[in-house]
């Protein structure tokens, strides 16, 4: 089954100062480092996507909370690095996708219209490391 591509006005885009880039791999390890004391969200996001950029309006809340690190990587900027970190997290990439990391290791992932605050907001709350 094929995919639509994926169109959007530029002048509609989030404001990205809420959001940590994950564009390099330092940026990576400094995320899966992040997760060892908290969780972390993942947002592979496409810049060209209107679903993306609904998913992107849906993460904005989460992301101005300094209590949740979230990492958006531009998938059209970054493609290479999301693919590493598909294969390393053993997920299948997807744009729009979120990814909850918990010590390291992904606790929740959703992609296209299942990405809501609500559902990782409720993905953090069960993360291991929130628990305690």
């Amino acid at each position: 089954m094929g995919r639509a591509v994926c169109t959007i006005d530029a002048s509609r885009a989030v404001s990205d100062s809420s959001f940590r880039p994950l564009s390099t791999d330092a940026s990576w390890a400094e995320a899966r480092s992040a997760s060892k004391t908290q969780p972390v969200l993942v947002f592979k996001h496409s810049s060209a996507c209107p679903v993306s950029a609904k998913a992107e309006t849906q993460l904005q809340p989460l992301a101005e909370d300094s209590a949740l690190p979230v990492y958006r990587l531009v998938v059209q900027e970054s493609r290479a690095l999301s693919d590493e970190i598909a294969e390393a997290l053993d997920i299948r990439h997807e744009t729009p996708q979120v990814i909850v990391l918990d010590d390291e290791a992904p606790v929740f992932d959703a992609s296209h219209f299942d990405v809501t605050a609500d559902a990782v907001r409720e993905a953090v709350q069960s993360a291991p490391s929130s628990t305690n």
